[in-house]
Formats: C-alpha cells, sequence, structure tokens
C-alpha cells in the first residue's frame, strides 16, 4: 500500500455538477488549493449517463421527426433508414467533447482532479483508493463538500444484469435498438426512455403502479403526456400492480423506479447523519451535522436536479470560503420532461397555501407562431392570484416549453404582478405565456369568447 498525504482548502466528491461548480466556485472565491475526487468520469451521472446523453437522444429523434415533416413546407426529402448505431456514436463523441471541456475549466483554475474512491477517516482526512482498495492516497481538507450523487434503485427480487434487466445507465449504452421493452416507472426517465425509444421503433410497454403518470404533477399534464404517448404506439399502464408478470416475452426490462444515494464513505464513523432513505442531512447552508463537511446534489436529496445541484455547489462553496455567508432560500424550480412534445412547469414554493387561484390556459393552436414551425400540438396553463393578479405556476406541454419554462420561472421569482403586452416580441412562443395569463381574467384576445359558465378555479 502506498501512503501519501495532501493538504487542501477545499475537496469535493464527484465531479457531477454540484461537485464541479463547489470547486471552480471555490477556486473563485480565494480558495488557494482545490482539489475533485471522482471515481469515474468527470461529469457525474448528468453528463455521462443522464440528462445530456439522454436529450442527445431525443434530439436525433426531433430532428428525425422534422425532416420527415418537411414536405409540409415544400421539401422534398428522400429520407434513408435510421442506423441507430450512429447516432450513439455521434452521442458518446458530443460528451467525450463536452467532458474534455469540463477538464480544461478545471485545469485552467488549478483544480486537481484525483481519481479513486473517496471515503472519510476522519472529519478533516480522506482515504482515496481505486476500486480494489490498492494505491491509498490521503488527503487533508479543511472543508469537504460531498457530491456523490445517487443510482438506479432497484426493484426487489430483480437484480440488474446489464442485459436484460437494465436501469438508465445501460440503456444509453445499448447498440442498438430492442424489439420490444418493459419500462417500470412512469416519472421523468420512464416517459423520456420509452419516447426515444418508441420512436426509434421499439414496442414499448410502460407501466406506473400509482394512478397517473408523473404522479406529483398537475393531473391536465399527466393526462396530456399519456395521450400523446399513446399515439405515439406506447401502451401505456397505470394503477398497475403486477407490472412485473409475463417478463419473459419483453427483451429488456429497464426499472426506473427511483434513485438510491452514494453514500458508501464510511459517514457513520465520523457522525454525518442521514435520513431514513439514506440520504443526507443538511441545513440551509448545506452543512452537514459535522461542521467543515457539506453536501449538495442528489446525496441531500433534495430535488435531484442538475441545476439545483449547481446551486447548491455555488452556496456550499461560498460558506466553505466565507464562513456560511450564503443560504439556500425558497428555490423556484422548474421541472421539465422530454416527452414529444416536451412538457415542463414550475410554481412558487408554497403553492397550495394559496386559496383564491383563477387559471387561464392557451392552445398552441391559437398560436401563430406554433403554426409557423408546425408545432400546434399542447397548451400553457397559468394560475394567477386572483387578489393581486401575480402568476403563481405556469405549466407547458408542446415546442420548446423546455425553454419557455425558464422565462416562466423568472417571472414567477421576479416582483411582476401583471404581464403586459408590450413586453412580449410577436410572433413567438414565450407570448403564449402572457395569452395564458390574460386568458385568467377573460381578456385573452386571442381566443374566441367563453361560455359564461367557463371554469376559473382550480381544475
Amino acid at each position: 500500500m502506498n501512503l501519501n498525504k495532501n493538504k487542501y482548502d477545499v475537496v469535493a466528491i464527484g465531479s457531477g455538477p454540484g461537485g464541479f461548480t463547489a470547486a471552480v466556485r471555490a477556486v473563485q472565491l480565494g480558495a488557494k488549493k482545490v482539489a475533485i475526487v471522482e471515481k469515474s468520469l468527470i461529469g457525474g451521472t448528468c453528463l455521462n449517463c443522464g440528462c445530456l446523453p439522454t436529450k442527445f437522444l431525443w434530439q436525433a429523434l426531433k430532428l428525425r421527426q422534422k425532416i420527415q415533416k418537411s414536405y409540409k413546407y415544400g421539401f422534398k426529402v428522400d429520407f434513408k433508414p435510421v442506423v441507430f448505431s450512429d447516432i450513439f456514436l455521434k452521442k458518446d463523441k458530443n460528451i467525450a467533447n463536452l467532458r474534455k471541456g469540463m477538464k480544461m475549466i478545471l485545469s485552467s483554475y488549478n483544480v486537481d482532479v484525483i481519481e479513486g474512491v473517496a471515503s472519510f477517516k476522519d472529519k478533516n482526512n480522506l482515504m482515496v483508493s481505486d476500486d480494489k482498495g490498492d494505491n491509498v492516497l490521503e488527503i487533508f481538507a479543511n472543508s469537504i463538500i460531498v457530491a456523490t450523487g445517487t443510482s438506479s434503485s432497484v426493484v426487489k427480487g430483480f437484480a440488474f444484469d446489464g442485459n436484460k434487466i437494465i436501469n438508465s445507465t445501460d440503456i444509453l449504452n445499448l447498440k442498438k435498438i430492442p424489439k420490444n421493452m418493459l419500462v417500470i416507472g412512469g416519472g421523468a426517465i420512464g416517459i423520456e426512455m420509452a419516447t426515444i425509444f418508441s420512436g426509434f421503433g421499439c414496442r414499448i410497454t410502460l407501466v406506473e403502479n400509482k394512478g397517473c403518470l408523473l404522479p406529483n404533477e398537475d393531473r391536465e399534464i399527466s393526462e396530456e403526456i399519456k395521450k400523446n404517448l399513446i399515439k405515439q404506439g406506447v401502451n401505456v399502464l397505470v394503477s398497475c400492480s403486477d407490472m412485473l408478470n409475463n417478463i419473459d416475452e419483453y427483451e429488456k426490462i429497464l426499472i426506473v423506479t427511483g434513485r438510491m444515494p452514494n453514500n458508501d464513505l464510511n459517514f457513520r464513523k465520523i457522525g454525518i447523519k442521514t435520513n431514513t432513505k439514506g440520504f443526507v442531512k443538511t441545513n440551509e447552508f448545506c452543512q452537514t451535522s459535522v461542521s467543515n463537511i457539506y453536501a449538495v446534489g442528489d446525496i441531500a436529496g433534495k430535488s435531484l436536479l442538475a441545476y439545483t445541484a449547481q446551486s447548491e455547489g455555488a452556496i456550499a462553496a461560498e460558506n466553505t470560503v466565507k464562513m456560511n455567508s450564503a443560504s439556500i432560500n425558497d428555490f423556484v424550480i422548474p421541472q421539465v420532461v422530454f416527452s414529444m412534445p416536451q412538457s415542463s412547469s414550475v410554481k412558487v414554493s408554497n403553492f397550495l397555501e394559496y386559496r383564491d387561484v383563477i387559471y387561464g390556459k392557451f392552445p398552441f393552436t391559437a398560436s401563430g407562431r406554433a403554426f409557423i414551425e408546425n408545432e400546434r400540438e399542447g397548451f400553457v396553463k397559468c394560475a394567477v392570484d386572483r387578489s393581486n393578479k401575480k402568476p403563481l405556476a405556469f405549466w407547458i406541454v408542446g415546442a420548446h416549453s423546455d425553454e419557455l419554462i425558464n422565462t416562466a420561472s423568472q417571472i414567477i421569482k421576479s416582483d411582476i404582478y401583471h404581464m403586459s403586452r408590450e413586453s412580449v416580441f410577436h410572433p413567438s412562443f414565450s407570448e403564449s405565456l402572457f395569452n395564458a395569463y390574460e386568458d385568467a381574467f377573460d381578456k385573452c384576445v386571442e381566443l374566441a369568447k367563453k361560455k359564461k359558465n367557463s371554469i376559473r378555479t382550480r381544475f
């Protein structure tokens, strides 16, 4: 065993969005010596086997559909059969280039990248070894930021074998489209994989044991996604308690029923407290029960999103350098699901506390820009506080909703108490946010007059 020791101001464990952001921000804020410990590839789950490769495949499918519909603009295209392995090679090349970019950024800030598996020796010392437990490196740090993320949860009685029973990482490494696949789990990942692989020719059965897809989402959005999946040829089963019966008829079984924390770092040994599910408990400063140790991103179990991990990483970095000077406020967190078309939502954190809420809705069939782009599926739905006219929430199903929701988030987070026509460009998709808001007050001039009994309360 080779034992060496290095001293750092700040060490981040994990190079995903949380750890990467924490390391870079720590240097920007004045930390002299910073390191990242990474057991796999720079970029973590999001870059290598999560949101980015998934969105590449989704975009490839979207482009294929655009080309197929190009006749509507007068083009004549000889569309050749898709070679799926070629798409995957392009996906891998793009991810590798993004990974190189992250390495370049870390190098520019003189952040040391230490390859290996980390575990706590005590509150200031980490032992980093290879996957065999050899070549141990001991690292001292004044502050440590844990950003180790999560892994796919396992359904009791079914172990991932990487062949027939696969997880969200395995499916992104397939080199050909299965003839059929059972997708277990009707959350965002299950919906996205069902959308992508059915679009490329796989017969998909998507099952969810609760009464609807995306059980924590607005029911109207959930039903719209379900309707679109069925239209795409996906067999959608909800309230399905026997989802693991007849599994022999499927070439692949994808299990995406949740995530579990990567918490095998000797937390108990040094007194880091976790909740009943194993996620690290943190306060408003992203600080654990051990004062010089912080936890950010999925391992802290708050929202399990890359962009909230980045925010937490920046907060933790500031607190390691400036001694708890930054805290988490109520995040306004947009949610996006890359169905076809994509869907998104955002709302104030205390939305359910509002009682006098009115709703507006604007379909993309009434949007001139949607008509021009031949993207007329879906709608924007808006919730407004009747008393002060402040927008409280937006739900969007349709093209560009992943981008529109960013604008909606800023509207909700700002002090805007009334949206105005002159501030919205025409023709645009984003003006649909304004039109949905106006519809809540029966003032939208781009919709036909409604019947007197039209509903303007919660639905």
